[in-house]
């Protein structure tokens, strides 16, 4: 099995190529050929796996979070190269929905395995209790028993997206979150972005087309999805299957943020109750 990995160094908040590295062996051990390549600007990661797959490259494993992996999978559309994940960015979306391990950044323990990750980092130590490893190896586990499946992609220009693809708020609350603030505060940078955003943004009156159908409404938030999570959190598209060859469509109607506050609530007391 060629494969190539591909690692963001800039993704998540914690230093973890030794990790990468010990997952290439571990791979390794069970048959894989593994290249490791360490990306040093934006962009390089679509580059990078387009090259693998146009080089007959059987799977590229994306190492970072859902930008990483999405980089990769545009790169990889309409070619026969899988696209594999180790989860190691900020949000870890992806993986989460499809069930590969992975530390879920709205979790209270990630504070903590970052604090371990750190101070291992500072010692070049390795620590039998850094989850950061442990996440990393059962996420290069799976690749090794796993499947291969097709999935669907949504398209935006030329851009695919595997996913979701905002409009309104969502697009507002990613413009302000900052490189730096990703490194802080995890994703809790993004909730606090969503009340600080949301407190000023703007409802407005929107025109839709969806299968034929013309409706006008008045949102602060559209999301078009291809896979239930939102956020890692919320089961926005709780309909949503990723090989269906549908997009399912979320509206937040009604004024204001807190409309949409109030229905992601919803969603999250809809997903616990079943």
């Amino acid at each position: 099995m060629r494969s190539v990995l591909i690692y963001n160094p800039c993704s998540g908040q914690v230093p973890v190529k030794r990790e990468i590295n010990e997952a290439a062996r571990l791979l390794g051990r069970h048959g894989w050929q593994v290249t490791v390549s360490e990306t040093t600007r934006a962009n390089q990661t679509g580059e990078i796996a387009a090259r693998a797959a146009a080089d007959g490259v059987d799977v590229v494993i994306a190492a970072g979070g859902d930008g990483t992996v999405i980089e990769a999978a545009n790169g990889l559309i309409n070619t026969h190269t899988s696209l594999g994940v180790l989860p190691v960015g900020t949000t870890n979306t992806w993986a989460l929905q499809m069930g590969i391990p992975s530390l879920n950044p709205m979790h209270p323990g990630t504070g903590f395995a970052r604090l371990v990750a750190g101070i291992e980092e500072k010692l070049e130590q390795p620590s039998k209790i850094n989850y950061y490893r442990h996440v990393i190896l059962k996420a290069a586990e799976s690749l090794i028993t796993g499947r291969t499946i097709q999935v669907d992609t949504g398209r935006i220009g030329q851009r695919h997206f595997l996913m979701w693809s905002g409009i309104g708020l969502d697009a507002a609350i990613v413009e302000r979150v900052s490189n730096t603030g990703k490194k802080t505060l995890g994703s809790w940078i993004y909730a606090l972005n969503a009340i600080g955003s949301g407190c000023r943004y703007q409802d407005a009156m929107v025109t839709l087309v969806v299968d034929g159908r013309h409706l006008a409404v008045q949102t602060p938030l559209i999301v078009v999805s291809n896979i239930q999570l939102y956020g890692g959190v919320m089961e926005i598209g709780a309909r949503a299957c990723i090989n269906d060859g549908l997009l399912d469509i979320c509206i937040c109607r009604g004024n204001g943020f807190f409309t949409f506050v109030r229905h992601a609530f919803k969603v999250l007391a809809h997903k616990h109750v079943n």
